[in-house]
C-alpha cells in the first residue's frame, strides 16, 4: 500500500513474440541462467508496497512458468490474455481486487526496469493519477506521409520514447478502458487512452531508464544477454 491505498500491478506477458521469429515465446528465453519474465517478477515481487501481483500470460504457456512462478509469494495470480495487448491488459484489470486504488502496469519482456524506478513511478501516484517513465530519443525524428516522404522534424527537446512501468489511478483507467474495447481507436500503451478520453488529466513523464528496453527482436536479445555479461564484469 500507499498512503493507505491498496496497489496492484498488472505485468503483461501474453504476446505471440511474431517479431522475435523464436521457438520459444519471449517471455521464456534464457538470459544469464534466467527467463526473461523471471527477471521481470524478480523486481517486481521485491516491492513491499505491490499488495497484489496479477500476471497476465498467453493461454499454453502455463508449463513455462513451473520452473520459477512457485518461489513467489501468494501476492501473485495468473491469468489469461487476449489477441492484443491491450486486451490482455483489460483481461487483467477485471481480474484486480476490489480494494485496487492505484495501478502500476509494466510488460513482462522489460526485465531490466529497476527497483528504483519501480519506485519512483509509486511516488509519481501520490500527486498524479496518471505517471509512465520514458527516455529522451538520442535520434532525430522524421514524421513521415504516408508514401514515406518527410512531413515534418519535430523538436527532439520534446521527443521521448515510452516505456513501462506506468502507473494510474485504477477507476480512471478502468473506465477509459470500457469505452475503449467497443471504439475503433488504436494505443500501442495504456497512457496513450487520456489522450481520447482525458485529455485535460495530465500525464505525468517522469525520466526512465535506456537499460529498459523492450525485447522484441532477435537482436535484443543479443543486447540483453551482452548487457547481463557487462554488469556481471563491473
Amino acid at each position: 500500500m500507499i498512503d493507505n491505498k491498496f496497489l496492484s500491478c498488472i505485468v503483461i506477458a501474453a504476446g505471440s513474440g511474431s517479431r522475435m521469429d523464436s521457438e520459444i515465446n519471449k517471455p521464456y528465453i534464457d538470459l544469464g541462467g534466467r527467463k526473461v519474465l523471471e527477471i521481470t517478477l524478480d523486481t517486481v515481487c521485491s516491492i513491499e508496497e505491490i499488495d497484489e501481483l496479477i500476471l497476465v500470460i498467453r493461454r499454453g504457456d502455463e508449463d513455462l512458468l513451473e520452473d520459477f512462478l512457485p518461489k513467489y509469494d501468494k501476492r501473485t495470480r495468473v491469468i489469461y490474455g487476449s489477441s492484443t495487448r491491450e486486451l490482455s491488459t483489460f483481461e487483467g484489470l477485471k481480474a484486480l481486487d476490489p480494494r485496487t486504488e492505484l495501478l502500476i502496469t509494466h510488460d513482462g519482456v522489460r526485465p531490466f526496469a529497476t527497483r528504483e524506478l519501480f519506485y519512483k513511478v509509486i511516488d509519481g501516484l501520490r500527486t498524479n493519477k496518471a505517471v509512465v517513465s520514458a527516455v529522451k530519443t538520442k535520434d532525430t525524428v522524421k514524421i513521415v506521409d504516408e508514401n514515406m516522404y518527410v512531413d515534418f522534424t519535430p523538436n527532439r527537446d520534446f521527443v521521448y520514447s515510452i516505456q513501462t512501468p506506468q502507473g494510474f489511478d485504477k477507476d480512471l483507467l478502468y473506465s477509459m478502458y470500457e469505452d475503449y474495447i467497443n471504439s475503433e481507436f488504436k494505443v500501442t500503451d495504456d497512457s496513450g487512452l487520456f489522450e481520447f478520453y482525458k485529455r485535460k488529466e495530465g500525464v505525468k513523464v517522469l525520466e526512465g531508464e535506456y537499460s529498459n528496453f523492450k525485447l522484441t527482436t532477435k537482436e535484443d536479445i543479443i543486447f540483453a544477454r551482452a548487457y547481463i555479461e557487462g554488469k556481471e564484469n563491473v
